[in-house]
């Protein structure tokens, strides 16, 4: 009984030299990061609600960009032959 006594003593001695008790106060409860990180997690799940699908599949956004390329080629090639013409 005694024994137990002194030991619970000598352990609370140490964990106020070593400041275990904040320690443990920031390990087992929410802190301010823990607050922050369930707000980025909730306004990731509304984002993810509020989103739509792609509205062009890879293999049309790809086939949309070529004719967009293609186009804006041909435009430099007539530039330059207007610029000729001056």
């Amino acid at each position: 009984m005694i024994q137990k006594l002194i030991i619970n003593k000598i352990i609370s001695l140490l964990a106020k030299n070593f400041k275990l008790f904040k320690l443990m106060k920031y390990v087992e409860e929410p802190n301010e990061l823990d607050h922050k990180v369930a707000e980025l997690e909730d306004r990731i799940l509304n984002l993810e609600k509020d989103s739509h699908p792609p509205v062009f599949s890879t293999e049309e956004r790809d086939a949309i960009m070529a004719r967009i390329n293609s186009q804006s080629d041909r435009i430099i090639k007539l530039e330059k032959k207007t610029k000729k013409l001056k």
